[in-house]
């Protein structure tokens, strides 16, 4: 048994199910939980908006709130920094004579970069980390074909796919987390101290309460509501994007609940149906997103997308993209939604369909300034499958 482990929370805000934090607390007499706020992820984007906007902040920060008094009801703690995360996470394991780094596996090409970066900190330490796969239903050896040979399309995938998936059961939250009697868990930041204007909040003129909180703790009520009101709601199957619509997309974007945990409810607690199935659809929909992204990396985010297409022009007129993004174009029905994705951060599947078809097929304009802006303003942000849903709808992608 490992003496002390640093374990780094990223996108896995969570307790229950969470492989590498269950881990590290069997493994480890001692677990330091570290969350770190990337200044990086606020800047100002090249035109001018940015990475993080402010409602997705604030649901980022409320999230890291309710794991730490998740993590203080087992017996722990949350260290929370704000900086450079390869620096902060390689400082604090050799401050506290950590063995190892126990953290989860991200595959977008900033995070990689900043995990190959951490390793190389670590090893000047003699210090070990280690990576967990755990965004997806199942894992990437568990696919019947190798991510090289990824079906290009998402049909032919599910197709392959079909009987094949091996999704394990959940795991429990760990009984305890043990720290260090000798720590500093830091502050949770505000926006102010992100950068961020609080008046950017107000701008929304959103209502008390409207918005969605964050956190664990709030992902599994929301779990539960679904459960209880699924079996009376009467959606069209073939045309809606329930993980989106449902908004349990808000907390799966953070981790603060697992696909696989959505996957192993909705089939033991809600008879089957055309409405479960397509949840689950949506689930391994989201899994495609995520093996594009590892399979072709870089190339999600040019404007010639995975496919390399580079026979459609795009034009870069910051003029129609600022009319597009404000709400200001000649569409009423597009400025209606673009107005409700600025004061909520949040759009349904069909909304989020429009706005993009819009910009892309309407104006022409770069598409991978709308998937910028989504980025911002989407309090469910998820890179593989924002960019990825892009890709598809601008012709350059899998499907």
């Amino acid at each position: 048994m490992a003496q002390r482990i640093v374990y780094w929370f990223r996108n896995d805000l969570r307790l229950n199910d969470n492989e590498a934090l269950y881990t590290a607390a069997t493994a480890g007499q001692e677990v330091i939980p570290v969350y770190v706020f990337d200044p990086r992820q606020f800047e100002n984007t090249r035109l001018g908006f940015r990475r993080t906007g402010a409602l997705r902040a604030q649901f980022q920060i409320e999230c890291v709130i309710d794991l730490r008094n998740r993590l203080r009801e087992k017996g722990g703690d949350l260290l929370v920094r704000i900086g450079e995360p390869e620096k902060i996470i390689a400082e604090l394991a050799e401050t506290y004579q950590a063995e190892y780094v126990f953290t989860s596996k991200e595959i977008a090409p900033e995070e990689t970069r900043i995990e190959s970066s951490l390793s190389k900190r670590l090893k000047i330490s003699n210090i070990d980390i280690r990576l967990f796969w755990m965004d997806t239903l199942s894992q990437v050896t568990d696919l019947p074909f190798s991510v090289s040979k990824l079906p290009l399309g998402f049909a032919q995938f599910q197709n392959q796919v079909k009987g094949h998936l091996k999704i394990k059961e959940p795991l429990p939250a760990p009984e305890r987390v043990t720290l260090p009697q000798d720590f500093e868990a830091g502050i949770i930041p505000s926006l102010p101290k992100l950068g961020i204007d609080p008046q950017e909040m107000s701008n929304s003129n959103i209502k008390d309460g409207a918005l969605p909180r964050g956190g664990e703790t709030m992902a599994l009520a929301k779990m539960d509501e679904y459960i209880k009101n699924s079996p009376q709601t009467e959606i069209d199957p073939d045309s809606v994007d329930l993980l989106t619509d449902s908004q349990l997309s808000n907390w799966l974007s953070l981790g603060c609940i697992s696909a696989r945990y959505i996957y192993k409810t909705v089939s033991e607690r809600i008879t089957p149906s055309a409405l479960t199935e397509t949840l689950l659809n949506n689930l391994l929909a989201r899994d495609y997103f995520h093996w594009t992204l590892l399979r072709f990396g870089p190339r999600m985010f040019k404007p010639s997308g995975i496919k390399h297409n580079f026979n459609q022009p795009w034009l870069n007129d910051s003029v129609l993209f600022e009319k597009w993004s404000k709400g200001e174009t000649e569409n009423e029905s597009v400025n209606a939604i673009m107005q409700k994705l600025l004061s909520s951060g949040d759009l349904s599947s069909g909304e989020r369909k429009a706005a993009a078809a819009h910009l892309v097929h309407d104006l022409t304009v770069n598409w991978t300034w709308g998937a910028m802006y989504f980025e911002s303003f989407l309090i469910d942000y998820d890179v593989s499958v924002n960019w990825g849903k892009w890709n598809n709808l601008a012709g350059v992608g899998a499907d």
